[in-house]
């Protein structure tokens, strides 16, 4: 008896990495077609990657070339920029597989949030990647300057620029969704809106910790670029929080008033079947 329930148990655990594997191959299908629809505008990819550099040369006054020194280097980053627009371009898609992956673990009730959820997780990665891309002309305009500074000319490699502005695309694509993940461990009771409030200097600390780390550089102004928003969205999540546990404290309440009227129901409905009973008790008889 105990090897075939063990028997079970290992076809479930190995049903869910067969359904895991059936998810991420479609998931690659998706990036792929977003990778051949991103391919047709190529050019245009690229002259919207080189707009933050040639923005800040701008502003700073100088003329800025960029160069390329190997032979198959114009493919190859031809095929990063198709790789990173098709991940950005398919993110509803590998989402959804992400989240039907998971839905199975969710009771009937919790479902529902796929309404919510789903729009908030991919609104948040593409909402990281536009602020990225958007203040990313002031910091380039700051690197520039300081090379100025240091009596340096400002010139720049195509394949390491457009390999940091990536990187530092995604990091922050990736890095939004702290508000949803902080929502989620709030609606599971791992955490809950004080604890986040009290602890708020050692979330601090550890943001910096973390855009230390996903930043493609070591330098201070870049780490703090991406903290900065990291912390804005803490003080977001705190709020989420908030409002999950308000809704829990709601759903609670309606299940207890609907469990106690559901019982005195059944027992207005035992009353009405076997009568009232008389004023001695059930062992005597009315006179």
């Amino acid at each position: 008896m105990a090897s075939e329930d063990t028997d079970e148990k290992e076809a479930t655990f190995f049903d869910h990495l067969e359904e895991l594997r059936a998810r991420l191959g479609r998931s690659i299908l998706y990036i792929v077609g977003g990778m051949a629809a991103a391919w047709v505008f190529r050019s245009g990819l690229l002259m919207f990657l080189e707009y933050p550099a040639r923005v800040a040369a701008q502003r700073v006054g100088i003329d800025l070339p960029f160069r390329i020194f190997e032979p198959a280097g114009g493919f190859v980053l031809m095929m990063v920029i198709a790789l990173v627009a098709g991940v950005v371009i398919s993110s509803p898609l590998w989402f959804m597989e992400l989240w039907l992956f998971i839905e199975p673990a969710l009771k009937p009730h919790e479902k529902r949030y796929v309404i919510f959820m789903l729009p908030l997780a991919v609104g948040l990665f593409v909402g990281g990647v536009a602020f990225c891309y958007f203040i990313s002309p002031r910091a380039f305009e700051f690197f520039f300057r300081i090379n100025q500074s240091m009596g340096v000319d400002v010139e720049l490699t195509l394949k390491p620029y457009l390999y940091f502005l990536l990187r530092l695309l995604l990091a922050f694509g990736a890095a939004f969704e702290l508000p949803l993940i902080l929502m989620f461990l709030g609606y599971v009771g791992i955490v809950n809106s004080r604890s986040l409030a009290r602890w708020w200097r050692h979330a601090v600390v550890g943001i910096f910790i973390f855009a230390a780390i996903v930043t493609p550089t070591t330098d201070p102004f870049t780490m703090t670029f991406m903290a900065v928003p990291l912390i804005a969205l803490y003080g977001l999540s705190i709020l989420l929080v908030k409002i999950v546990e308000k809704r829990q404290s709601i759903q609670t309440t309606q299940q207890a008033v609907t469990s106690k009227a559901a019982t005195a129901d059944e027992e207005w409905d035992w009353e009405a079947f076997y009568g009232p009973q008389p004023p001695g008790g059930a062992g005597e008889t009315q006179e």
